[in-house]
């Protein structure tokens, strides 16, 4: 998953949770002011990203989080620690 990938899905998401318009929704909009989301907003976000990339989001790695870049850069290295984990696991092979 690339950065345009992961923001057409937060997109989606954010606009099917939130009931707004897509174009509203940019990487410098501000979760909470620009979007208005809450708490349980956010629970809900974060639980479709878990779905997503089959990782679960501590409580610790969303501090910080404000806007839908900070959201997508998590989502990227969430995906990342799930790729080289899974080359961690895969064995060699024989040449």
């Amino acid at each position: 998953m690339d950065r345009k990938e992961i923001f057409g899905r937060i997109e989606q998401v954010l606009s099917e949770q939130l009931g707004i318009p897509a174009e509203q929704i940019t990487e410098e909009a501000d979760l909470r002011e620009d979007l208005g989301m809450d708490s349980l907003d956010l629970v809900e976000l974060v639980s479709a990203l878990e779905d997503e990339v089959g990782m679960r989001v501590e409580q610790n790695q969303l501090e910080g989080i404000e806007t839908v870049g900070h959201v997508i850069t998590l989502t990227l290295d969430l995906v990342a620690q799930l790729t080289t984990a899974s080359a961690a696991e895969k064995p060699e092979s024989a040449s």
